[in-house]
């Protein structure tokens, strides 16, 4: 490698930055009011200096909703990662060191059963006897999120475990794991600090984004179904997208050239902005997409780390 300094690639700056985005975008929320018992303006505004993304269908702020949202996926989609992570290292760890000890075997099988559920159909079962059990879902949504993140965390230790294992695998049949045993070394320090971190870390870290991409989609796909994801009148961008789209839907003719007016397209770009709810449609939506894809390109920058690239 002749000492050249390592490029920095576009995927990466991509990626930190969207994270970046996501943890001020959270810490923003924290100074925004979305009380639904507060004075609304009117419904489906366009964008004004009093609202920078317009209103919704109950003239509550747009932009102050969407920053609000992020509520609803940052701190249990941690919890997804750091249940996935603090299950499936061990588990990982474990059948790759020892993979011939009978408890390697036992966890093996438990990992099979987990694995062998449908990721949203656990998900969908578990939240749905959750809300069956409780008289008011709605008091308990901050509980269902954590549950819903604890599910998408516990139905991705299978993935997590099994990469781990066949790295450390490896690992383990290589030489310095022997130099390091004729220098005395514990298994418990070679296997730790050698292995796991020194070789296997952006490999957790890659599975880490992957599991946290996907949360992101499931609680936007479920809050926008609305009845397992996040209750109204609570914000998340799936169910501002919900909110929105029978008022889209009633704008259909924006899309028909013959209801034009003579200014053409331009004039129904421009009444889809402020008549249509076309940011109202287009916020989330991009919030989403780029958020994923952001959170999946640090994934890639952790993957180019572990091959070296």
């Amino acid at each position: 490698m002749n000492g050249a300094p390592r490029r920095i690639s576009a995927v990466t700056v991509f990626g930190f930055a969207v994270v970046a985005a996501l943890v001020l975008l959270r810490f923003a929320a924290l100074f925004v009011d979305t009380d639904p018992a507060l004075v609304t303006d009117t419904p489906m505004l366009g964008p004004s200096g009093a609202h920078l993304l317009g209103t919704d269908p109950l003239g509550r702020d747009l932009l102050a909703r969407m920053i609000a949202s992020s509520e609803a996926f940052f701190f249990p989609g941690l919890f997804a990662c750091a249940l996935a992570v603090l299950l499936a290292v061990p588990a990982g760890a474990a059948i790759g060191y020892w993979p011939e000890a009978r408890a390697s075997a036992a966890i093996r099988a438990t990992l099979t059963i987990v694995a062998a559920w449908p990721r949203l159909v656990l998900v969908v079962v578990v939240v749905a006897i959750f809300t069956a059990s409780v008289s008011d879902p709605a008091a308990f949504a901050e509980v269902r999120l954590f549950l819903l993140g604890g599910l998408v965390g516990l139905s991705f230790v299978p993935q997590m475990a099994h990469a781990l294992a066949e790295r450390v695998l490896f690992f383990r049949r290589e030489q310095f794991v022997e130099a390091a045993r004729a220098h005395g070394l514990s298994d418990g320090r070679i296997l730790g600090f050698h292995i796991l971190w020194a070789n296997c870390r952006n490999l957790v870290l890659r599975q880490v984004c992957t599991l946290f991409g996907a949360w992101l989609l499931v609680e936007t796909s479920l809050s926008y179904l609305g009845h397992y994801g996040v209750p109204a009148p609570r914000p998340s961008w799936g169910n501002i997208l919900a909110d929105v789209r029978f008022a889209v839907i009633n704008t259909r003719r924006l899309l028909i050239p013959e209801s034009w007016t003579p200014g053409g397209v331009v004039d129904a770009i421009a009444l889809a902005v402020n008549e249509g709810g076309a940011l109202a449609v287009a916020a989330p939506t991009v919030a989403i997409a780029v958020s994923i894809t952001g959170v999946l390109a640090l994934g890639e920058h952790f993957a180019r780390r572990e091959e070296g690239w």
